[in-house]
């Protein structure tokens, strides 16, 4: 007769050397990214020493209650990440359960539950040129996505990973990447080309000259969106209190713009459409 050995035991190692054997499981273009960088992170708070077989839980609940913030944009991302990595752990019998079910974001007190509506999201007005700028920034980020990778590979060649300042820096410099990537994508899908105005008055794209009333000052403004803002190219975003007063305005119209030291007042000497 056979007796029953039970359920194996999981096998007693770091949670450096769990990392290690996760990134040698991924593809080669899954090892570097945002998703790779919430799980180094995981481990790097945790510790890099810490035995996985004695995760627990609470503990790992309460890391998700501590890093994961529900006002993270990228919570999402963090959740979905840090639940693949516990799935790896248990099935490589590193942990005797899929801690994966502790990870989640925390409920913000007096938000609704249940089913939501949800607001599709207005378009931005964006000039030919502002339009063009990003996708030349997009294809040039996409450009150096390789380098920044090449980076973390030298610097990961230093297996001290608890003093590597270089890794630190890669990781950082990847992550700002990534999201400006999809700052710009979120951009460019609700970009629409302003159309040119049929009359005379101040639009997205226009150039306005405008009068400092207290002091005579003449300067003149390009109208654009929030994502071509310039102040040295005298660019001004819409959002800005200035913008805000200008658009709409003709030629001959006084606008007030609150000012820290009061109020300022403007008159429109001429507006030219894009």
């Amino acid at each position: 007769m056979t007796l029953d050995a039970g359920p194996e035991r999981p096998r007693n190692v770091t949670l450096h050397a769990a990392l290690d054997d996760y990134m040698k499981s991924l593809k080669p273009d899954q090892r570097f990214g945002a998703a790779t960088s919430y799980v180094e992170r995981y481990v790097d708070r945790v510790g890099r020493d810490f035995m996985v077989s004695t995760l627990s839980g609470s503990r790992v609940e309460g890391y998700a209650e501590q890093w994961i913030k529900p006002t993270d944009p990228a919570a999402g991302e963090q959740v979905q990440a840090l639940k693949a990595w516990f799935a790896f752990l248990k099935k490589k019998n590193y942990t005797v359960q899929n801690f994966g079910i502790h990870i989640r974001v925390r409920k913000v007190a007096g938000r609704t539950t249940g089913s939501e509506v949800r607001l599709e999201e207005a378009p931005v007005e964006m000039t030919a040129e502002g339009l063009d700028a990003l996708r030349r920034e997009l294809d040039e980020l996409n450009t150096r996505k390789p380098e920044l990778v090449f980076a973390i590979t030298t610097a990961r060649e230093d297996k001290d990973f608890r003093e590597n300042a270089p890794l630190d820096a890669a990781r950082e410099a990847l992550a700002f990447h990534e999201q400006r990537v999809k700052q710009i994508e979120t951009a460019l899908k609700r970009a629409v080309v302003v159309e040119t105005s049929v009359d005379d008055k101040a639009v997205v794209g226009s150039m306005v000259t405008v009068e400092r009333m207290d002091t005579g000052i003449v300067a003149t403004y390009k109208l654009v969106s929030a994502n071509e803002a310039n102040a040295a190219e005298k660019k001004i975003s819409v959002e800005s209190p200035v913008g805000k007063q200008l658009l709409g305005k003709r030629a001959g119209d006084e606008v007030q713009v609150a000012a820290p030291s009061g109020a300022i007042e403007y008159r429109v000497k001429a507006v030219v459409q894009p």
